[in-house]
């Protein structure tokens, strides 16, 4: 399964106190991070953006992702249709692979990296 928690490594166990919270007085609320959590949906103005850039981008990078929850699954094959490439990194192929010009198996860590990193030709 794609979402379980690797077994063998240990929970972070950060201190309740030591978690952000807002800094208004009157909510002291407990902050979360600017993501989009499994089951939650994407506020619509959210994909506007995303149609918008999927529209005028010449190139999308697939990263460490299952490819099999939507409307994030659809993005990439989207722009494949269009002819634009599109490079996966992921641990192991998933059910979109096959729309993709590039696919790097192995940890994002270790892929991603060398693919980023500048090529001789940009040097100046």
């Amino acid at each position: 399964m794609y979402s379980a928690p690797d077994p063998d490594v240990a929970d972070a166990h950060i201190p309740v106190d030591k978690l952000p919270r807002c800094d208004k007085s009157d909510c002291n609320g407990l902050l979360r991070p600017n993501m989009v959590f499994f089951g939650e949906t994407l506020d619509s103005h959210i994909l506007t953006k995303v149609e918008k850039e999927m529209e005028v981008c010449d190139l999308c990078l697939v990263v460490g992702t299952s490819s099999i929850v939507y409307p994030a699954a659809m993005f990439g094959p989207l722009i494949a249709s269009r002819g634009v490439p599109v490079a996966e990194f992921n641990t192991k192929t998933t059910p979109k692979t096959e729309y993709f010009t590039h696919h790097f198996q192995g940890p994002c860590g270790t892929t991603l990296p060398p693919a980023l990193a500048q090529h001789e030709s940009e040097f100046m």
